[in-house]
């Protein structure tokens, strides 16, 4: 017999009879299916890393030419960038499902931003990165930038501290604005770069418009589920 079934008593008239009726789903099976796949997504979430760290190699060091040399800082800067934001997508997606978790993909979306964010000290210079820079300053936009993006990781922190008290649409909304927000972050000082594809390494898109891509993306989703969820009403 299988051991989701079992055999449940009752009496009717004077006679006992038997049903099936569902066993109830014991607390350690529950852990260890929910322990299995926090472990799953870990490992998705260092696939997404891997797959963002190839994919900056690819364009920057073999394509555009970057200088191996610069491959520990600026190559990886960028994946861990692109990443957070990937991570945090997929959290978001994960958080609507209510059965299941999303915090082992915000803890690495975490640690990617925060990391991201302490090795672009060093990197905010006219040598990696002359855009950002006019007359040895920074310019108006990458100023806006900037502080778009510590904005940014003072959400993150707020809802890693206070996510256990949020309602869970909150949550999600949260995170779907913070994603958002991540990916103008990214686009502001490069859009001009995006409508010479002819000039893209080997074809491939800035990492900067895939993370506007897919903050957008993200954002979309939720207004068009928002606004359908209030048309049914």
């Amino acid at each position: 017999m299988p051991d989701f079934l079992t055999l449940s008593p009752f009496v009717e008239a004077d006679s006992r009879t038997y049903s099936f009726q569902p066993r109830e789903t014991s607390r350690h099976s529950r852990q260890a299916r929910w322990r299995w796949s926090a472990i799953g997504d870990h490992w998705r979430a260092a696939a997404l890393l891997g797959f963002a760290l190839g994919y900056a190699t690819l364009r920057y060091n073999v394509l555009k030419g970057v200088p191996w040399a610069d491959w520990p800082a600026y190559t990886v800067n960028k994946a861990l960038a692109v990443g957070s934001l990937i991570l945090m997508v997929a959290a978001v997606f994960r958080l609507r499902q209510p059965a299941r978790s999303g915090t082992p993909f915000l803890i690495w979306a975490g640690a990617l931003a925060l990391t991201h964010s302490l090795l672009s000290f060093p990197l905010l210079n006219p040598i990696y990165y002359p855009r950002l820079f006019e007359s040895g300053k920074l310019t108006g936009i990458a100023g806006l930038s900037l502080t778009l993006g510590a904005l940014l990781m003072a959400g993150l922190e707020l809802g890693a501290r206070r996510a256990g008290v949020w309602s869970y649409g909150l949550r999600v909304r949260a995170l779907t604005l913070i994603a958002f927000g991540t990916g103008v972050h990214a686009a502001l000082p490069a859009v001009s770069t995006w409508f010479e594809p002819a000039k893209w390494p080997g074809g491939l898109p800035p990492l900067t418009l895939i993370s506007f891509l897919a903050g957008a993306l993200t954002l979309g989703i939720w207004l068009y589920q928002g606004l359908s969820r209030s048309a049914s009403r």
